[in-house]
């Protein structure tokens, strides 16, 4: 990117934190038909597509305060559209995973020993007991850590607590864990 393209894109998004709704659609006029291409070439459907670019610059306009910490306008635009083609396949596999009952799949398989099988959901009991054991925002802090897949950072910004608080409950909720674990390696 040349000198004189920086000064342009410098000048379209000071006027964007401005408010200045023509500056906005000059960028989205700009961008619009290539990052459209991009993300099309990652996920195959015109209207997802669409979606994920309509999210891509809803986003650029709700946080127009923080554009003046763009250095690169187009590094930018195409990185946060890669988050959100990450964040949409990660919400999909997520969604897949959780209407299959995993914990029954060894359980019907006829080759595993019924012993093994009763070991493997006794354990499986034991966990999930234990989760449902830990205090309410531990509780909660592990399940969107684990089920939901969601970073430390989003979990923080979604309970209003701090990233280092969120790191405490999934030690705490892990050592228990380990615990029952180690408790059960004991028994058998």
């Amino acid at each position: 990117m040349n000198e004189e393209q920086n000064t342009a894109y410098s000048t379209l998004l000071t006027a964007i934190e401005q408010s200045n709704e023509k500056a906005f659609v000059m960028l989205y006029d700009l961008f619009s038909k290539d990052l459209s291409k991009y993300i099309l070439s990652k996920v195959s459907d015109l209207d997802l597509a669409q979606d994920i670019l309509h999210d891509l610059f809803l986003s650029v306009w709700k946080n127009k305060d923080k554009l003046k910490e763009i250095k690169s306008l187009p590094a930018y635009l195409y990185s946060s559209c890669r988050y959100l083609i990450m964040a949409y396949y990660r919400k999909r596999v997520n969604s897949e995973v959780s209407e299959i009952d995993l914990s029954q799949l060894d359980i019907l398989d006829e080759s595993v020993e019924l012993e093994d099988r009763l070991h493997y959901r006794y354990i499986i009991d034991l966990v999930e007991q234990e989760i449902e054991n830990l205090p309410e925002k531990c509780k909660a802090v592990f399940k969107m850590s684990r089920y939901e897949y969601l970073s430390n950072k989003e979990i923080a910004t979604r309970l209003d607590i701090s990233e280092s608080t969120v790191e405490k409950h999934i030690n705490k909720a892990i050592s228990r864990l380990r615990s029952i674990s180690k408790l059960y390696t004991n028994l058998v």
